[in-house]
C-alpha cells in the first residue's frame, strides 16, 4: 500500500497558509512509487480558531482548531489520516506525526560516534530526525594533525559541507559538530525553524 506523505516545502507553505483565510491547492506523494494525490484546502481563520476544510477526491473533512505555532503540524497529520485511512495501530507501531518530531536531536551517542570518526577518520550516516541522514566522512591528513571533513544531507540538492581543520582532537570535533549542527539547521524544515 502507498503511504502518501506532507513534504517539507508543503509543510512550510501551511505554516503560512493556516494564517490565512483562503483556498489553496495541494498535492499528496507517495514514498516508493511517487503517486501524486491533490487535495484542496480551504482555510477560514478567526480570532482565537481555525476551520480546515479538506477537499480529497469525492470526500470533504473539516478540522477546527486553536490558532497556535503547531496548528500546521496538526493539520498535516489530519491530511495524512485522511489520505492513508485511520492507523491500525494493533498490527504496527504508530507512524511518527509532525507534531510529535524533533529534528536536529544529536544524542550524546551519535557524539561519541563522531569523536571516533574525528580520532580514526572514516564515514558515518547520522540519523537526526530527517527524511534522510547527514552523511559525514572525515580523512585524517598525514603531514600534520589534522582532518578534512565532508558532509551532505539530500540526494537531488544536496546540501554539503567540505572543510580542513587543524589542532587537537577536541577542537577538530567541536568544529565538527558544529559544522553538523550548522548543517542541521540547513535542512530543518522551514516549520521548525521558528
Amino acid at each position: 500500500m502507498s503511504k502518501f506523505k506532507i513534504d517539507n516545502r508543503t509543510l512550510a507553505l501551511l505554516s503560512a497558509q493556516v494564517n490565512l483565510s483562503e483556498t489553496f491547492n495541494h498535492m499528496l506523494r507517495s514514498a516508493p512509487k511517487r503517486e501524486s494525490l491533490p487535495f484542496r484546502l480551504k482555510v477560514e481563520r478567526n480570532q482565537v480558531d481555525s476551520t480546515f476544510t479538506v477537499e480529497l477526491s469525492s470526500e470533504r473533512h473539516t478540522l477546527t482548531l486553536l490558532n497556535g505555532k503547531k496548528t500546521h503540524l496538526k493539520l498535516a497529520d489530519f491530511i495524512e489520516e485522511i489520505a492513508n485511512g485511520p492507523a491500525d495501530h494493533t498490527s504496527e507501531p504508530p507512524p511518527q506525526l509532525h507534531a510529535e518530531r524533533e529534528y536536529g536531536v544529536f544524542s550524546a551517542q551519535q557524539r561519541e560516534q563522531v569523536f571516533g570518526l574525528v580520532c580514526f577518520g572514516g564515514f558515518l550516516d547520522l540519523d537526526l530526525g530527517f527524511e534522510l541522514p547527514i552523511r559525514v566522512a572525515v580523512h585524517r591528513t598525514r603531514t600534520r594533525a589534522g582532518i578534512t571533513a565532508v558532509m551532505s544531507i539530500g540526494v537531488k540538492s544536496p546540501r554539503t559541507k567540505c572543510f580542513t581543520a587543524y589542532g587537537s582532537d577536541v577542537e577538530m570535533y567541536e568544529k565538527v559538530c558544529e559544522s553538523i549542527n550548522h548543517l542541521a539547521a540547513l535542512a530543518t524544515p522551514a516549520a521548525h525553524a521558528a
